[in-house]
């Protein structure tokens, strides 16, 4: 059976992992002189917000910080989105690494992978059916941000019995997100397996990816590896409505909006793949040459048209002349370096980008659900055979879909907030979501909520019945930003 349905019950994995992980919870609580027993101890999670390489230095600080103290072994899970499921990968490459943080930090100081290394990976992606711009980024995270190019996968870690908490990585799903369809929205990934919460439709991990028809498998691939997963759980630039976010001030009107999205979209990845080539060149005129092009592509968002006078057609061609000009200059750049393994890697890395720009592809993965007998499945999945997976982010940027309701039974939520918007937004979504797919969520006194622009460092949201109690902790707040 590949398709496991239940919205109450753990798999038998992740029960049988958090069985051994409370006898490490017990030992902590002992030491801090809180007497308990197996049965009653607090099932207590940590959750990384989104915020990119903030969030993952962040949550890195959180847990050493915690380990310090002799907290960290309270934890029974720990999740992520976005930025933060960077750290989580980095950390879970080591299988001690709760126990001596510093082996695992150290990358963070080493030696870069090199570019043959990289190209290697890429190229090998390539070649996959599937093959989309999450695995440029998940490359750019990897190597640029973390220092690390990590090809274990995620299954491997479900052996890893107790030594540190049980990690929870969170996507959400773009067609059904774009739908409107809440229970089908929110996807995590656990070393056991992957799936919809709220649906309680899950697929064993090392078959996310393999192709799927009526619940079936019938062709098996390759699990993807932490790279690639690091991709799609932070990629935010998927969703079209996040580039029209960073439109530029001369740009910034509703009506413009879907025609400069083009522009945006070739403008981020060459800045991405231009912070590639950076990092693996060491001849002096090639970075010089380089740094001139990063400044004319900067330039070339920022350069104004007077769209007043101009219909969106003719806005279109202006932008899309100046898309063209971008290209050819990264191409001509490309071809005037020196015959080095480095040109090579330059040259095929932009024939192999360009056509997946001009079709914004992101996340794309098989869809275990598809044509899948069950008549709860939505649309928006059963007719479909790709999902299309993106940064959880987008829809809440801290991960408390996985761990309100029965199933985890979570008493203690432990949410450091890492983003730097408004403060409460995400405990705001997370409550309307809650109340959306019926699960309990602690009662938010109205007056906390004007504190949004002059936050404490914490706040307690006690959890009644079974509410799961919160405890809140925004980065910037009134005490360490004064």
């Amino acid at each position: 059976q590949y398709v496991r349905r239940s919205l109450s019950s753990l798999s038998a994995g992740e029960t049988e992992y958090i069985q051994q992980r409370k006898d490490v919870v017990l030992g902590s609580l002992d030491r801090l002189n809180i007497n308990c027993t197996v049965d009653s101890i607090p099932r207590i999670a940590l959750m990384g917000s989104g915020g990119g390489q903030r969030a993952a230095v962040a949550l890195l600080g959180s847990l050493q910080q915690m380990r310090q103290d002799d907290l960290l072994d309270t934890l029974l899970y720990l999740g992520g989105v976005s930025g933060s499921t960077w750290a989580m990968a980095l950390l879970y490459s080591d299988p001690q690494w709760s126990i001596n943080m510093e082996p695992v930090l150290s990358i963070l100081s080493g030696s870069r992978p090199g570019f043959l290394k990289t190209l290697s990976w890429l190229q090998d992606r390539a070649k996959e059916d599937n093959f989309s711009l999450s695995e440029i980024w998940g490359l750019m995270t990897s190597v640029l941000f973390m220092n690390h190019l990590n090809l274990r996968h995620l299954s491997e870690e479900a052996s890893q019995y107790s030594t540190n908490p049980y990690p929870v990585y969170c996507a959400i799903e773009k067609q059904c997100l774009t739908s409107g369809t809440i229970e089908a929205q929110w996807f995590e990934i656990t070393p056991h397996e992957a799936g919809f919460t709220d649906l309680g439709l899950f697929v064993p991990t090392p078959f996310l990816g393999s192709r799927f028809q009526g619940g079936e498998c019938i062709e098996q691939k390759s699990e993807m590896d932490m790279v690639q997963l690091q991709g799609v759980l932070s990629s935010a630039l998927a969703n079209e409505d996040t580039l029209e976010h960073m439109l530029p001030s001369w740009m910034n009107m509703t009506v413009n909006a879907h025609v400069a999205g083009d522009h945006l979209r070739v403008y981020y990845i060459l800045v991405t793949l231009l912070e590639l080539f950076q990092r693996d060149l060491n001849v002096s005129i090639a970075l010089t040459q380089l740094d001139e092009l990063r400044s004319k592509i900067k330039e070339s968002l920022h350069k104004t048209v007077i769209v007043e006078s101009m219909s969106a057609e003719d806005l279109r061609k202006v932008l899309q002349e100046r898309n063209l000009e971008l290209v050819h200059s990264v191409e001509t750049w490309c071809q005037e370096l020196n015959d080095t393994p480095f040109k090579t890697f330059a040259i095929w890395t932009m024939r192999e980008v360009l056509p997946l720009m001009i079709k914004w592809e992101w996340g794309t993965t098989e869809n275990f659900l598809h044509r899948y007998k069950d008549t709860e499945v939505p649309p928006c999945l059963h007719s479909g055979k790709m999902l299309h997976l993106m940064d959880a982010g987008l829809l809440i940027n801290v991960p408390y879909p996985s761990f309100l309701g029965e199933k985890r039974d979570i008493d203690l939520l432990i949410a450091p907030e890492y983003s730097a918007g408004e403060m409460f937004e995400t405990l705001s979504l997370a409550r309307v979501y809650a109340a959306k797919v019926k699960k309990p969520f602690p009662v938010i006194d109205p007056s906390v909520l004007e504190d949004k622009d002059w936050p404490k460092d914490f706040y307690v949201f006690p959890g009644e019945h079974d509410q799961p109690t919160i405890i809140f902790m925004p980065l910037f707040n009134r005490r360490n930003c004064k």
